[in-house]
């Protein structure tokens, strides 16, 4: 075996410097890989989070609204501090018999108040099924009757975002009951089964099967959301039907134009409010980038000054910024 000298200039001590130096320089790498993947994981945990709680933040404040202007439109004198079941219960005593007819209000407007004591629900019913719509709460499509009117009134809602209004719908049976309250009074609703059972009220269909909600003949509540649960997959359905004579409607003139005019409505409805805006993306991208470069910089500063103070003021902005960020990634995502 040759003989090594010790001081440095045998054959392998350039290769044991550059083991050493190599090695610091993986180990370095490999923490810093480390550390994104951990900053990874919290976005990614922190939006679930906001998908799951804050969005249900946003759906409160919708239904606030809702509740403001319903109590408005039935000329309650303080409509800000109006509680929901003190209006369910004005809209109740209404008499659907004498009501006058009414028309569909507003897209993004109150529309009434639908009740499933079975699942814990109680909720301001809007206007429209458009994803912004669907923030606020469930909603009416526009196209269906009106609830309580004759024919199919069909009502979408969330499961696992926005408050999660019908979330448990799929523990629903034959012979639950379903109330709904309108300026033209109450109506119940009786869950029946699902096409070709005799037990279980709750069924499936594919996205583009708009059938669900054209008028079969009978007085009923069609209610539709996302399946399963964190998937867009399919749509959930439940039929109810009216228990009692239904409301008068406002009568429209039938044309072959405006019936076809509806019916590409309400196909383009059934899957509106629950997909994606793809222009969206960009706008969260850009807020995830500024997010990034405010760290960056807060990083950069930290090293050459205290860093507390700095991390301090760049924290409330990164924050900000990567709120936003999810803001417009949900709006992205389809709805679930």
């Amino acid at each position: 075996m040759p003989w090594e000298p010790l001081n440095g200039t045998g054959p392998w001590c350039g290769t044991a410097k550059w083991d050493r130096y190599g090695g610091a320089v993986f180990a370095r790498i490999l923490g810093a890989v480390g550390k994104l993947l951990i900053i990874a994981g919290v976005l990614v945990l922190g939006f679930v989070g906001f998908q799951l709680w804050g969005t249900g933040l946003e759906e409160s404040r919708g239904q606030s609204e809702l509740t403001e202007n319903l109590a408005t439109d039935l000329g309650t004198t303080d409509s800000a501090t109006v509680d929901l079941s003190e209006l369910n219960t004005q809209l109740a005593e209404v008499d659907p018999a004498t009501a006058p007819p009414t028309e569909d209000p507003p897209e993004g407007e109150p529309v009434g108040i639908i009740t499933i004591d079975k699942i814990e629900l109680q909720r301001v019913i809007v206007e429209g099924v458009s994803k912004q719509d669907l923030k606020k709460g469930p909603g009416h499509y526009p196209g269906t009757p009106l609830p309580g009117q004759a024919g199919n009134s069909a009502i979408a809602g969330h499961r696992t975002t926005y408050g999660a209004p019908f979330n448990r719908i799929d523990e629903l049976v034959p012979g639950d009951e379903i109330t709904v309250t309108t300026p033209q009074g109450e109506f119940v609703y009786v869950v029946i089964p699902a096409p070709g059972s005799t037990e279980q009220a709750w069924y499936t269909v594919a996205p583009s099967q708009v059938e669900v909600l054209a008028d079969v003949g009978d007085n009923r509540l069609t209610l539709t959301a996302c399946h399963p649960k964190y998937s867009a997959k399919e749509r959930i359905i439940v039929h109810a039907t009216l228990k009692t004579v239904p409301a008068v409607a406002t009568l429209v003139e039938a044309t072959e134009d405006s019936g076809a005019a509806a019916a590409e409505r309400v196909q383009t409805q059934f899957d509106e409010g629950l997909a994606g805006d793809p222009s969206a993306l960009r706008t969260a991208i850009f807020f995830g980038l500024g997010a990034a470069a405010v760290a960056l910089l807060a990083w950069f500063i930290g090293r050459y000054s205290r860093r507390w103070p700095v991390y301090v003021f760049a924290s409330p902005a990164i924050l900000v910024l990567v709120w936003f960020g999810y803001v417009y990634l949900d709006r992205y995502l389809p709805t679930l």
